[in-house]
């Protein structure tokens, strides 16, 4: 009755447009999915501040998804979303800081070639940039699929 009850409550939410973080009330075998969070690469980087050289070697490497006893899951999609802080002039030429936003739906687990141009042939990344994954889908054991949390990364000296 309860697992019933979880479904309707789950239904109505869904279709209220309300998006909660996954939680996965549970699966075939009755094993409830504990939180899934995305990491980069196969590291303990799930958000957060990071060194702008491990995050240029580990975002080569796409991301991965794990829960919380350590099973992974297949990246089926997720958003990139790149903030790029640059110097621009105002109207009587004063510097100010101001933050480009680049944002792209990428399949699989790495980024687009867009992206990896971007970063990596540009080598545009720097200290104080900000990095978004959205909107993370998982492919489940079972069949089918679920998004994740999302995550945040600024990258440090």
């Amino acid at each position: 009755m309860k697992k019933g009850l979880s479904y309707i409550v789950a239904s109505a939410l869904f279709l209220s447009g309300i998006l909660v973080p996954v939680h996965a009330i549970g699966d075939k075998k009755g094993k409830g999915i504990s939180s899934i969070t995305p990491y980069l690469s196969n590291s303990g980087f799930s958000g957060g501040l990071i060194p702008k050289k491990v995050f240029d070697s580990l975002i080569k490497q796409g991301i991965t998804a794990r829960d919380s006893s350590g099973m992974t899951y297949k990246v089926v999609e997720f958003t990139f979303g790149y903030g790029e802080r640059n110097i621009y002039e105002d109207s009587v030429g004063r510097p100010t800081i101001l933050t480009d936003y680049f944002s792209e739906i990428c399949h699989g687990d790495t980024l687009s070639t867009t992206f990896k141009n971007f970063i990596f042939k540009d080598n545009r990344s720097k200290h104080g940039d900000t990095v978004y994954f959205d909107k993370i889908r998982v492919a489940l054991p079972e069949g089918g699929t679920i998004i994740t949390k999302s995550t945040r990364f600024v990258l440090t000296k």
